[in-house]
């Protein structure tokens, strides 16, 4: 069974409901998207940033009907490898992101994300844009 971990910007965007083709792609898989601690602490931060009570009800709404896959003990190795390699090749990624893709490697799982710029520079991670340009 696949798994997909959206990233931040993916759910932000599918929040936003302005994306057709990443609402039907979100929809269609549903049943294997996990929700990543690490992007959950961002969405926290954003509806903390700005206050609005729609931040909140969307991540509430959210938080009903997905599986949140915590940041394990295993992803705080593969992060530190991870990071450690795209440091010693000149490839650094945002730390945020390394976290994710470390906790998807560690899964097996594809990140869906807009973001192909970074998270394509992480060796052997699965990524898919879900989004329209």
């Amino acid at each position: 069974m696949p798994i997909y971990l959206p990233d931040t910007n993916a759910v932000s965007r599918y929040f936003q409901q302005r994306d057709e083709h990443l609402m039907a792609k979100m929809s269609a898989t549903f049943a294997h998207l996990r929700l990543s601690t690490v992007v959950l602490a961002e969405l926290e931060y954003g509806a903390a940033k700005t206050g609005l009570a729609r931040h909140r009800n969307r991540i509430d709404h959210l938080l009903t009907s997905i599986v949140v896959e915590p940041f394990a003990l295993a992803d705080t190795l593969c992060y530190g490898r991870l990071r450690a390699d795209l440091e010693r090749r000149g490839q650094m990624i945002g730390a945020i992101d390394a976290l994710i893709a470390a906790q998807a490697l560690r899964l097996g799982a594809t990140v869906v994300t807009h973001n192909l710029r970074e998270f394509t520079r992480v060796p052997g991670l699965k990524v898919e844009d879900w989004q329209v340009a």
